[in-house]
This record gives C-alpha cells, structure tokens and sequence, in this order.
C-alpha cells in the first residue's frame, strides 16, 4: 500500500460524521428515510437503539474506507482537489452506489431508499476524496 496520510484519513473520517449527521437530520433526509424502513421517530427512541456501538460502527468503516480511498485511489500521485473529488465520486457513484442497487433490487427496496442511501455514500466518498486529495500533497 502506498505511503498513507493518517491525519487526512481521520479528518475525512470525521467529515464523513458531519456529512451523514446532516443528511440523516431532519433538515434532510429523515423523515423519507424513516418513511423508507417503515419507522416513526417514536419508533425509534422506543427503545433507544444503541448508539455507541452504531457510532463506533460507523466510525470504522468510514475510517477503513477513506484508509483504502487514500492508499489506493487519492495517492500522493494524485493529490490534488479535482482529482480527489473524482475519484471520490466514481468511488461512491460507481461501486457503492451501483452495489446497493443491485442489491436493493432483489431486496425489493424502492428508487427512493436506494436513492436516500446511495445519494449518502456517494457525497460522502466525494468529500472523503476531495480532503485526501487536498491533504495528501
């Protein structure tokens, strides 16, 4: 693996909390999210979910994809703003985004949950990227 920029992949692992904090608030996508997977808010504090361990899950699988993002697609090779965030947005559009439709076509999901959870990974690899590719220079 290529020489790896610890301090870009942790400031692109925290803003990929504050992007999926905002896109899953209610200033975005929650209410049709929850519509989605057929929960109210009542619903969900009812009883309250574990929020450690969600947080601490969702922390280090965003910190193992922007390690891979940044040792395999935004090197020091590429290390710029425009080249972080095309491939951050390829990444997200073209392997997550186009892996969750497939599998949310045989799951039966809706254009719309793939779309709300999709649109998510896509912008978040896109600011992964554009933080690699800024701060691995």
């Amino acid at each position: 693996m290529p020489q790896v920029n610890f301090v870009a992949v942790l400031v692109a692992t925290v803003a990929s909390f504050v992007v999926g904090g905002l896109w899953y608030s209610s200033l975005l996508f929650v209410k049709p999210w929850m519509a989605e997977i057929g929960m109210t808010p009542e619903g969900y504090r009812n009883p309250p979910p574990p929020m450690a361990q969600l947080y601490a899950t969702a922390f280090v699988t965003a910190l193992v994809a922007a390690y891979a993002m940044a040792g395999l697609l935004v090197t020091v090779q590429h290390h710029s703003l425009e080249s972080g965030l095309k491939r951050g947005f390829a990444a997200g559009l073209c392997w997550v985004a186009m892996s969750f439709g497939s599998s949310y076509a045989f799951e039966r999901k809706s254009v719309r949950h793939w779309a709300i959870n999709a649109g998510y990974f896509v912008v978040q690899f896109t600011v992964m990227g554009a933080i690699l590719g800024l701060m691995n220079g």
